[in-house]
């Protein structure tokens, strides 16, 4: 008997998942930022229109295949799609584009702290 959140598989399902509609929520943002259309990012993904509409509310928990396919055509890192809004997750996010140079400061200063 299949428990009640569930769909047909594993990985789809009726209600969302909490972190899977994060993930979600954030692709979608992300895809939107960069003004992709649903249909076009389906295409430059190579996944269905289902699954993708699927993926951007958490009703799929997404594969690492899946979530590097999307990080490709957006330009990230799978990090990125999954990074959340915790101080470590901040700090991440906040020093995502800094040159190597500053990050070894930020480490040094850090490790002066403790």
């Amino acid at each position: 008997m299949r428990s009640k959140g569930r769909a047909k598989s594993k990985r789809h399902r009726r209600d969302p998942d909490p972190l899977a509609r994060r993930v979600g929520a954030h692709i979608r943002e992300m895809r939107l930022e960069r003004e992709f259309s649903f249909d076009a990012f389906v295409e430059e993904c190579g996944l269905g229109r289902g699954y993708v509409s699927e993926l951007e509310r958490g009703l799929v928990v997404p594969s690492l295949t899946t979530l590097a396919k999307v990080a490709r055509v957006l330009d990230v890192t799978v990090a990125d799609l999954v990074v959340g809004s915790s101080p470590r997750e901040t700090l991440f996010t906040e020093t995502r584009g800094l040159p190597q140079s500053a990050i070894a400061r930020l480490i040094a200063d850090a490790q002066r702290g403790r």
